[in-house]
């Protein structure tokens, strides 16, 4: 017998196999001899009666029974010889049928069984051999119904099929990026509200009571140090010569400012550094309580409740503290608005990243990081056109008396809806997202992620405690924890620095937040396609080293460039930060525990404003040393890139980034 070799593609014929050369019609029977590995049996249509080969392997022969009657049945039992073990293996028989539209059929049975093929009719064997499959359980080409650990997978699954990135999430995600625009205002504002204006002593020996801050003449009767004068040779002297003063100085008591745009000039805080500083240490102080009260509230209340909340506070007690009358009400005006009012952007920071897919996360961080970087950027030009420090508060905090309407806009997330046991409200607001996006989800699902899991949620007890009692996730927010310590403490260091910059202070405000902007398109181009951990690692790594290069070097201009490069860089690190801990713990917690981190990296915040009163050198290697400690810790977190979002406890514990899967081309030629 000859070598079996692929059937032709037919439009209509379908085959297990066909031998080359098929005896004539007439011919009674069809010996076989030899051991046959392969072979190929081809149909024809006999024109009269319909006829049935019946194959014996054991006894190597085709015989052919030709009733009387309409049909008859020619039974085939044949081994044939696996051709690629190592890619497909059965345990019965199966027959894989490839590239169907064309009719080609492949032929890989191992110990078949016996196989009833009615003659003639190519669309009945195949219904034979699937049904024959299904019920030896080799079920590859029917669709089985998809079961679900629990409804927490199965709300992931109903996320899924709601879109990539439908309308409601591009108008969820524009809503929520415009309270980054205020925040970079509300966090920065003491940048130029209390930024530093230039002053000199009052002499009034000279000038009386008044005068103006450009008087050439007294410039001759001021030491170098601003904070001091030369002593008149006689109390009562009324010159302005200088040989009527002695040698020696004395401290100012009155100073003249070149203008009143800013508290340090209104409260009179000249030759009193700390006291300009401590405004902004006052405000990140605050922001522990804040992040505490917003964890509590968003987990307890939900998201969208504390998104209200607290930006009506922002709006409210920041308008109250530009009619502070002096600089220890203001003081206290600071941390009040801080703690009441910083927790709306945090809350609404979670909604976006539970909103988003596991692929999308760094996109909408991204968004974010764009948002607050044109904030910093709309926020320098108006102080640069509204420089008065009250009407300047009064301009850009009236905005977000607007935001508690988002009750109204937009709806409750619903991972945490779902996490709380609300599944009701969850299922409603997937409901409404398909009907905005057009699409028809699967009731099955839906009503899988409408079930409570009533003893996973017992199991799972307080979710703090939980945390608390979890080795792995306690090691892993202490190493998230000085992240964002090292991150806070060189990314205020940094701004806070770049007004100090040669040149316009509102220009260099403007590009340092610019540096926002480009870190955030990175963000989402790095995240994705390198994974957290090694782009953060590599951010950390790249600041600390433009920190402290510059002092290697004596070129102006290579110093004023590393500075930005570091600015880019602990701008990436910070904002990658924020999408890298919302994914490395549970829903119960998530929240709570992202506002926990950033609270203990509050300490960073502190600290930064305090960096002025140090010397420049000092002020780099403690950037550097940050930086660098923070790469290393990096590398301690586990990569979270297109991982689901863990539900639990335990989910959080066994996070690792999926395998790459390869896709192996198999040729269809065996």
């Amino acid at each position: 017998m000859a070598k079996a070799t692929d059937a032709p593609d037919a439009p209509d014929a379908r085959a297990a196999s066909a031998p080359d050369d098929v005896s004539s019609q007439n011919n009674d029977t069809i010996p076989m001899t030899g051991n046959s590995n392969t072979s190929d049996v081809e149909n024809e249509t006999v024109k009269g009666d319909q006829n049935v080969l019946s194959v014996s392997s054991d006894e190597k022969q085709f015989q052919k029974n030709n009733n009387n009657s309409n049909e008859s049945v020619l039974e085939v039992e044949t081994d044939i010889k696996k051709e690629n073990r190592n890619e497909i293996q059965r345990d019965d028989r199966d027959i894989i049928f490839d590239n169907k539209a064309t009719g080609d059929v492949k032929d890989d049975v191992h110990d078949a069984s016996c196989v009833n093929v009615k003659h003639n009719n190519y669309k009945e064997f195949d219904d034979v051999i699937m049904n024959d499959e299904s019920e030896s359980g080799k079920k590859n080409n029917a669709p089985s119904k998809k079961t679900y650990q629990d409804s927490a997978e199965a709300l992931e699954e109903a996320l899924v099929q709601l879109g990539h990135f439908g309308l409601y999430q591009r108008y969820a995600l524009f809503l929520l990026c415009i309270p980054n625009l205020f925040s970079a205002m509300y966090t920065l504002n003491y940048v130029f509200v209390a930024d530093q204006v230039p002053f000199r002593c009052l002499i009034k020996e000279c000038e009386g009571q008044g005068s103006y801050f450009g008087n050439d003449t007294i410039q001759e009767l001021l030491p170098e140090d601003q904070c001091r004068r030369y002593t008149p040779a006689a109390l009562d002297q009324l010159s302005c010569a200088r040989e009527d003063y002695l040698n020696t100085t004395e401290a100012c008591k009155s100073f003249l400012y070149e203008n009143m745009d800013t508290i340090y000039a209104e409260f009179g805080l000249a030759c009193n550094e700390w006291q300009r500083t401590l405004v902004g240490t006052v405000r990140n102080a605050a922001l522990p309580f804040s992040l505490i009260l917003t964890g509590y509230t968003s987990d307890g209340w939900g998201r969208r409740t504390a998104f209200c909340i607290f930006s009506g506070f922002a709006g409210a007690l920041g308008i109250i503290k530009s009619f502070a009358p002096n600089y220890q009400l203001y003081l206290a005006m600071e941390f009040f608005e801080a703690a009441l009012g910083y927790g709306f952007n945090g809350a609404a920071y979670v909604m976006m990243v539970e909103l988003a897919r596991p692929s999308l996360r760094a996109t909408f961080a991204c968004a974010t990081g764009v948002g607050y970087g044109l904030g910093g950027v709309l926020f320098a030009f108006i102080a640069s056109r509204v420089p008065y420090w009250r009407d300047l508060l009064r301009t850009i905090h009236a905005p977000a008396l607007l935001l508690p309407m988002y009750w109204f806009l937009l709806d409750e997330s619903t991972r945490w809806l779902h996490a709380t046991r609300r599944t009701e409200r969850a299922i409603a607001a997937i409901r409404k997202v398909a009907r905005w996006n057009k699409i028809t989800l699967d009731e099955e699902l839906l009503t899988a992620a409408g079930k409570t899991n009533d003893v996973e949620v017992k199991s799972e007890g307080n979710p703090w405690m939980s945390l608390i009692r979890s080795r792995v996730l306690m090691l892993r927010f202490a190493a998230c924890s000085w992240c964002w310590v090292a991150a806070a403490f060189v990314y205020y260091g940094l701004t806070i620095s770049s007004v100090s910059l040669s040149g316009d202070k509102y220009t260099n405000f403007a590009l340092t937040m610019a540096m926002e902007i480009v870190a955030s398109l990175l963000i989402m181009m790095a995240l994705e396609r390198f994974g957290r951990k090694r782009s953060i690692f590599v951010a950390f790594l790249l600041c600390g080293v433009s920190c402290v290069t510059p002092y290697f070097t004596s070129h102006t201009g290579t110093g004023l460039g590393l500075f930005f490069v570091g600015k880019l860089a602990i701008t990436f690190a910070f904002n990658s930060l924020y999408v890298f801990t919302t994914e490395l713990f549970p829903t119960g917690v998530r929240s709570s525990a992202l506002a926990a981190v950033s609270l203990v990296g509050r300490l960073g915040s502190i600290l930064a404003p305090q960096t002025p009163l140090l010397s420049v050198p000092v002020q780099a290697m403690l950037y550097g040393a940050c930086s660098g400690s923070a790469a290393l810790l990096v590398l301690c977190i586990p990569e979270t890139r297109r991982v689901p979002l863990p539900q639990h406890v335990k989910n959080a514990e066994k996070l690792r980034a999926p395998e790459p899967t390869l896709s192996i081309p198999i040729s269809t030629h065996l």
